[in-house]
């Protein structure tokens, strides 16, 4: 490549960094810990296989099964996983490698809370994405205080989103007494005196889910009620002078070097002198 070429390319790249004010770390160390915060609550937002958001109980297994000895199953907002009995234990386990199963009528068995419960998700992982990325950028890029302040909002407000979600657990299967996928589509219920309502608790995907909001919540609250982390001014030198005394302010212990080591002329100066005495 022309040296000519690579100057002047170096020279344009530096302009634009100039510009956006790019360099490592201009808001300091501060601003680590949101990003940890944000990120971990992310990733623990997409913690989850498709069918690990509830353990669903009652007569909605056999709706979903057709067997009315499956005592659980495991379900969520596309797919459920239905569990196998091991003899040698006596016991119903899930085993994990298996493949979800997705639902063969999922417009019968999504009701509004369910589909709310998925676009709720779906919210809070992009706004808790988007915050994000804003925070990672503030790694090389200056952050203004009003941006600073909106990326505490956007990740409260994730976590809010996130914290809606949970209406699935008040869909209608979870709260249903039918056995049957008809009397389930028609709307029939059976009385809670002939057989025991259908139930839904916690399982992998919403532990990791309330897990998500902690964290947002912690690094909204942290943003928003802590002080701006004010970015370090970035000095930029004209000479070769005032980079070396920038070094110097930087760098105490090589300033203290410096001092201590004579130069050039002083050692010369000297050894005129003692050649003359």
């Amino acid at each position: 490549m022309d040296p000519q070429k690579a100057d002047l390319r170096r020279s344009k790249l530096s302009i634009w960094a100039a510009y956006f004010n790019l360099r490592m770390m201009p808001h300091g160390g501060a601003i680590l810990l949101p990003i940890i915060l944000v990120t971990t609550g992310w990733v623990s937002s997409l913690t989850h296989d498709g069918c690990d958001y509830a353990r669903l109980t009652g007569p909605a297994v056999e709706i979903l099964t057709g067997s009315s000895s499956i005592p659980f199953m495991h379900i969520g907002m596309s797919a459920y996983r239905v569990p196998q009995f091991y003899p040698a234990s006596n016991s119903w386990r899930v085993a994990y490698s298996s493949d979800c199963r997705p639902y063969s009528h999922p417009s019968i068995i999504e009701d509004r809370a369910w589909v709310a419960s998925e676009w709720l998700n779906f919210s809070s992982i992009v706004v808790g994405g988007t915050v994000m990325m804003f925070l990672w950028s503030g790694t090389c890029l200056t952050l203004r205080k009003n941006y600073w302040r909106s990326i505490g909002v956007g990740a409260l407000l994730a976590a809010f989103l996130q914290l809606c979600s949970f209406v699935f657990f008040s869909t209608r299967l979870c709260h249903t007494t039918t056995k049957t996928f008809l009397d389930f589509e028609a709307g029939r219920e059976i009385e809670l005196s002939e057989t025991n309502a259908s139930s839904c608790s916690l399982f992998f995907a919403s532990k990791c889910a309330i897990a998500s909001i902690c964290l947002w919540l912690a690094a909204g609250l942290l943003i928003l009620m802590g002080e701006y982390p004010r970015p370090v001014p970035k000095l930029i030198a004209h000479d070769d002078d005032e980079r070396a005394a920038m070094i110097r302010q930087k760098y105490p212990r090589i300033r203290t070097r410096m001092n201590a080591r004579p130069n050039n002329s002083q050692q010369n100066h000297s050894q005129q002198s003692r050649s003359l005495a």
